[in-house]
């Protein structure tokens, strides 16, 4: 009822004459309004969404330059890695140098050698390990110590199995590891390997 009082009331002022001419201005600075903010609004969001696409390609870039740099520092990595590890293998070890090596390891990292035990495993693929038991003593940050400097060692070693234990509360941990250092074996004439 009062929507249709309000058209009544539209109707019956448009039949002034300077009423309709108002209206018609009106409408035409809408229009004109309407289409200058188009003209605007429109080139606005053509610049805005090309400025995102090139955002995102630069960001693209970045992101395959900074992998492309890190696999360049991994492979350089590996390779150096590779080739010490070669000359560890190609180092001749005998039993006494590995356990003056771990001896002094352990003095440098105040981790004490309870007990020891040493054997040769059989050669495989053309590598013989001296298999290695070490019952070791010392705080949990000397221990993590000592096993993070076997990779310093002039030999190829690596921890096959590590048992770690503390007694109640005590500060000292016992650590039975068995441990592998590989070397490469030498041909023989009489084909054993």
């Amino acid at each position: 009822m009062i929507l249709a009082a309000y058209r009544e009331d539209f109707r019956y002022s448009l039949r002034h004459p300077r009423v309709r001419s108002g209206a018609l201005v009106s409408a035409v600075a809408v229009f004109v309004m309407l289409l200058t903010g188009v003209a605007y609004w429109w080139p606005a969001l053509n610049a805005s969404a090309t400025l995102k696409l090139q955002i995102e390609q630069k960001r693209r870039q970045a992101v395959e330059a900074s992998t492309s740099a890190q696999l360049v520092l991994v492979s350089r990595r590996a390779v150096q890695h590779v080739e010490q590890i070669e000359k560890k293998l190609a180092a001749s070890g005998t039993q006494v140098n590995l356990v003056q090596n771990l001896s002094t390891l352990a003095r440098q990292h105040n981790v004490k050698i309870l007990s020891e035990a040493y054997e040769e495993g059989k050669a495989k693929d053309g590598y013989k390990p001296f298999v290695h038991e070490l019952t070791l003593q010392g705080g949990y940050a000397e221990l993590r110590q000592f096993l993070t400097a076997l990779k310093d060692l002039p030999t190829f070693t690596i921890v096959q199995d590590a048992v770690m234990s503390r007694a109640g509360n005590a500060a000292v941990i016992k650590a039975q590891l068995r441990m592998h250092t590989y070397r490469k074996v030498e041909n023989n004439p009489s084909g054993e390997k």
